[in-house]
C-alpha cells in the first residue's frame, strides 16, 4: 500500500531543477527515506512557463510556486522525513482520481521534463452545499466538462484527506505549450463563438462546487526525478 503526498511551496532555494533534485535527494538520504519513495515529480516556475502568468489566479500575491508529488510506502508517515525545509504552502495526503492520463514519457534525463505545462489548481469547496454533493459533482459532472472545453491532455483530481487543512481539493491539468499564449488553444476553440461558449461552460461548472474566492492557479514545468541514482 502506498500514500500520495502533494507538497506546495511558496518559495524555492533555486530555479535550477538539477540543484533542487540534488537537495531533495540529500534530504532523503539524511532521513533514510529514499528507498521508500516510489516516484517523485517536482513542478516549478521556470522560463519554459513564463508566458503562463496570464492564467495565474490570483494575479497578484499568488504564492503557489512549486508542487512536489510523492508516491511513498505507507509506513513513512512523517512529512518532515520527506519534505525539505523550503517555505511550505501546504503538505497534503490525497485521494486521487486519474480522469485522463497523459502519455507516458520515457526517462532519458536525470530530471525528465513533461511536455507542455502543468496547471495546478488549489481550492476550497463551496460552504453552502454539502461536501458530499460538491465532491460528487466534481467527480461525476465537472471532470467531463473540463476535458471537453479545454485542450487538456492529462487531468487528475485530488481530494485532500489530511485533517485540519484550509483547502479541500487539488487539480492537475496538462496543457500543450501553445495554451500558455493562446486562449483559443487553451479552451480548444475553433472560432470566437466556441471560445466564448467554452469559457462560459467551464466557469459555470466550476462555480457549482468551488468557492471561487479561494482559488489558486499557476502553470508550472513538471520534472520527473530519477530515483535510480543518488542514494
Amino acid at each position: 500500500m502506498s500514500l500520495t503526498l502533494k507538497c506546495l511551496f511558496e518559495q524555492l532555494p533555486s530555479d535550477n531543477i538539477a540543484d533542487l533534485a540534488e537537495q531533495l535527494k540529500q534530504h532523503w538520504r539524511l532521513h533514510g527515506t529514499g528507498q521508500s519513495i516510489v516516484s517523485a515529480c517536482l513542478a516549478i516556475e521556470d522560463s519554459a512557463v513564463a508566458d503562463g502568468s496570464r492564467w495565474r489566479r490570483p494575479r497578484e500575491g499568488n504564492n503557489l510556486k512549486a508542487l512536489l508529488s510523492l508516491q511513498v510506502e505507507a509506513e513513512v508517515l512523517e512529512t518532515e522525513q520527506l519534505v525539505p525545509p523550503w517555505p511550505l504552502l501546504g503538505a497534503y495526503s490525497v485521494d486521487t482520481t486519474e480522469v485522463l492520463s497523459p502519455a507516458p514519457v520515457r526517462q532519458t534525463a536525470p530530471q525528465q521534463r513533461t511536455p507542455g505545462s502543468l496547471q495546478v489548481c488549489l481550492f476550497r469547496l463551496r460552504p453552502d452545499i454539502t461536501r458530499e454533493d460538491a465532491l460528487d459533482y466534481w467527480r461525476r459532472d465537472h471532470a467531463a466538462i473540463a476535458c471537453a472545453t479545454q485542450s487538456t491532455f492529462g487531468y487528475r483530481q485530488h481530494v485532500i484527506t489530511s485533517a485540519n487543512t484550509e483547502y479541500d481539493g487539488l487539480v492537475e491539468e496538462y496543457f500543450p505549450d501553445g495554451a500558455l499564449t493562446s486562449a483559443e488553444i487553451f479552451f480548444d476553440s475553433k472560432n470566437p463563438q466556441q471560445l466564448a461558449e467554452h469559457i462560459a461552460q467551464l466557469t459555470a461548472s466550476s462555480s457549482r462546487f468551488i468557492d471561487m474566492k479561494s482559488l489558486r492557479v499557476n502553470h508550472l514545468s513538471e520534472y520527473k526525478i530519477d530515483l535510480t541514482t543518488g542514494y
